[in-house]
């Protein structure tokens, strides 16, 4: 039997969270997904944790050098957050969590992994692909059957189908993340993982489940994953291939020219759908039903941060602060849903916990971005594009562990390779 170690549990855990964590659902199906998920997420986590402190002790191990800036900043993050569930008028749901499962509990839990992963991993051990791989097939096939109004594994209950989003019922449900904007998510970063994978590799049979994420993205028309998958490998591509810097700029520039072009095309060029949205913006037209409604959302957010700039209201205690959309439903029904989510993370932090703990959180993703992309250690690109799609996508999707939980994994991994990449200094005296 092999010797446990830290590399061996911080290449494990992965593993568990991409294969249980991501197939893990309830028997009651969509009822209850998110208090599943939120479940197998604590149990698999605190398990990995004690194993984790378990053997760091065992061994009597250090921590790696001193205190860096990233850990000093989210060190800063957690605790501010603290404070704000401390001074929340609704205390008890900021610390243990409200609807979303976001309260100081659940960040705690990110937090500590993080922290685990960047100290024990040392990219040579990391979550074994063909795993990963063949979970996401199950969780496209899944996909793929609610299309043709199918219901595997019944997660849809009495009647319902994937047809009758926003139409029989309130939402739109996906595979088995529950909420289709969290899927959407969940199959961006798979999209990341697989072509990343399969150019670092040069395991050309990746791309099979690269594909399969982004057929059903494209079939699912969430516009937010499809926007996260697309411009993370437009942002990612050029530091994939290993291109010179000359090259680089020159790829990034032309992309740039591209994208300024499509952008003064659409300012004179009136079309439909999502596109006349982004029309209409550039022309200066602001409607609230914008982006799925997230305009109206964000709007009415933004007026709440001022109420509480500093604080916030307390993480995952937004759905208390009388935020409501109002929804036309079919036969003229008229339906009054509460806003718990920002549906923007970076937003969703400043209401929830304060400019802060924003400013500190957005310092800590500055620095990992700024090393990873100088980085030439081998463990990192995949992980790069990961971490990148995840920024993307957090700018209109909903903080919750379903999906939130493989962002932190991943930060953890690259902070891991980064910091085992990194030259450690010799103490004084110390000989060669």
């Amino acid at each position: 039997m092999k010797k446990w170690s830290l590399g061996r549990i911080c290449g494990l855990y992965p593993v568990l969270m991409c294969s249980v964590f991501l197939l893990g659902f309830s028997p009651q199906g969509y009822l209850y997904i998110s208090e599943t998920k939120f479940a197998v997420f604590a149990a698999l986590t605190a398990l990995f944790l004690l194993a984790f402190l378990w053997v760091f002790l065992k061994e009597k191990r250090c921590l790696k050098g001193r205190p860096e800036p990233l850990r000093l900043l989210l060190l800063g993050f957690w605790a501010w957050s603290l404070l704000s569930a401390l001074c929340s008028p609704w205390r008890g749901m900021a610390l243990l969590g409200g609807p979303r499962q976001d309260g100081m509990v659940t960040l705690t839990l990110y937090c500590a992994a993080f922290f685990a992963l960047s100290e024990g991993y040392g990219g040579e051990e990391g979550p074994t692909l063909r795993i990963t791989a063949a979970t996401a097939m199950l969780y496209c096939l899944v996909a793929l059957l609610q299309f043709f109004d199918l219901n595997p594994l019944w997660l849809y209950p009495g009647e319902l189908r994937w047809s009758g989003r926003e139409a029989e019922y309130n939402g739109a449900f996906l595979s088995l993340t529950g909420n289709a904007d969290l899927s959407a998510t969940v199959l961006s970063l798979g999209f990341a993982l697989f072509w990343s994978s399969a150019l670092k590799e040069k395991k050309w049979w990746l791309l099979i489940p690269a594909s399969a994420c982004f057929g059903v993205l494209l079939a699912s028309g969430i516009r937010g994953g499809l926007v996260a998958a697309v411009f993370s490998l437009l942002i990612c591509l050029p530091a994939q291939l290993e291109m010179g810097k000359p090259v680089r700029l020159c790829v990034y520039a032309s992309l740039g020219i591209i994208l300024l072009s499509s952008l003064l095309l659409l300012r004179f060029l009136p079309v439909k759908g999502t596109l006349g949205e982004v029309h209409e913006l550039l022309n200066g037209n602001v409607r609230d039903s914008f982006g799925s409604g997230r305009v109206y959302i964000w709007k009415n957010v933004w007026e709440l941060v001022k109420e509480r700039p500093l604080l916030g209201g307390g993480p995952d205690t937004l759905g208390q602060r009388g935020l409501s959309f109002i929804r036309e439903m079919p036969r003229g029904a008229v339906l009054r849903r509460v806003i718990d989510s920002a549906h923007c993370e970076y937003l969703n932090i400043l209401v929830n916990q304060g400019a802060c703990a924003l400013l500190l959180f957005l310092s800590a993703l500055g620095i990992t971005l700024f090393r990873a992309f100088r980085s030439r250690e081998a463990g990192v690109p995949v992980l790069r594009a990961v971490f990148v799609t995840y920024l993307i996508a957090a700018l209109f999707s909903v903080s919750m562990p379903a999906c939130t939980a493989f962002f932190w994994l991943c930060w953890g991994l690259l902070e891991g390779s980064l910091r085992s990449a990194a030259p450690v200094s010799e103490p004084k005296g110390s000989k060669l």
